[in-house]
């Protein structure tokens, strides 16, 4: 009992234990540190007067890796030391590069859902992302905000300036929503210079505002567009939210009604926010 105790506390490596002991034998430690999964291996060695097969099968079924006959040769047991502590290095070393690997797969599978050049989401993640949020409509009740933007005039951009230069307009565009939303929203490149942004438990006022603080925090940046509104760069937004009173089966109509909701806001001037299902056009300062 005292031996498992010090397993406990110490964590070791290795255990050499007698099989026949008071209160808590040999057979009955090893099953103890098998049952307890600790981080790491613990390797194990009965020592035993024991020499019946069966005594020893019942020591190894209960967890033991090796076993050594009393009266024991000093130097066999320092080989078997010797042997089990090579495993345990090998165990070690598994467990290490298990490890790496798994953090190499939360990465990859990390790249694998963000867009490289805007740091955000990709559609695919979008995807998952509004599936699951348009099923807790349905089964919690609890609505949600969509926005789609795109930059206005982005092409023209490309043309006069340069794709590289347009490149670096889109990722400060991102960067700017992701500063601008809250902490529970998410952002993803739908396509091209399109972004859509999903806002949790929002209601129509509350997408409305959203949309409107990403459209000034662009604006606000204040970056040249020879082609743009104002000459600077702009976004043009279309907002939609999904409640439980007016949720439709199918999310992909929340994402309709956005996308007809920033061909308006287009069609209206751009660099503002319209609602998919009011004639509420919010106009930006200035404009």
């Amino acid at each position: 009992r005292e031996g498992w105790d010090l397993v406990n506390a110490r964590f070791p490596n290795m255990v050499i234990a007698d099989w026949m002991m008071p209160e808590m034998d040999g057979v009955e430690l090893c099953r103890r540190i098998r049952q307890a999964a600790f981080h790491r291996y613990v390797y194990i060695i009965l020592v035993t007067a024991k020499d019946c097969q069966e005594d020893v099968v019942e020591g190894l079924n209960a967890g033991a890796d090796d076993y050594i006959r009393k009266p024991y040769n000093p130097t066999e047991l320092q080989l078997r030391i010797t042997a089990g502590m090579r495993i345990i290095r090998l165990e070690d070393q598994l467990a290490q590069r298990n490890d790496e690997l798994q953090q190499l797969n939360v990465r990859l599978e990390e790249l694998a859902r963000i867009d490289p050049l805007m740091r955000i989401g990709n559609r695919n993640s979008f995807y998952e992302a509004i599936e699951r949020l348009h099923n807790q409509v349905l089964r919690y009740g609890k609505g949600y905000g969509l926005l789609m933007c795109d930059v206005d005039y982005f092409k023209l951009y490309n043309d006069t300036c340069g794709h590289q230069a347009g490149d670096r307009v889109l990722f400060e565009v991102a960067r700017q929503i992701k500063q601008h939303i809250r902490p529970s929203d998410e952002a993803f490149r739908y396509g091209g210079e399109e972004v859509v942004i999903l806002l949790p438990e929002q209601n129509r006022e509350g997408a409305h505002r959203s949309g409107q603080r990403v459209c000034d925090a662009v604006r606000e940046m204040k970056m040249p567009h020879p082609k743009g509104v104002g000459g600077i760069v702009t976004i043009s937004v279309g907002a939609s939210w999904c409640e439980v009173d007016r949720a439709p089966r199918d999310w992909k109509i929340v994402l309709e009604e956005a996308d007809q909701a920033l061909y308006r806001a287009k069609a209206e001037g751009r660099n503002r926010v319209c609602l998919h299902d009011t004639d509420l056009v919010a106009h930006s300062a200035g404009v």
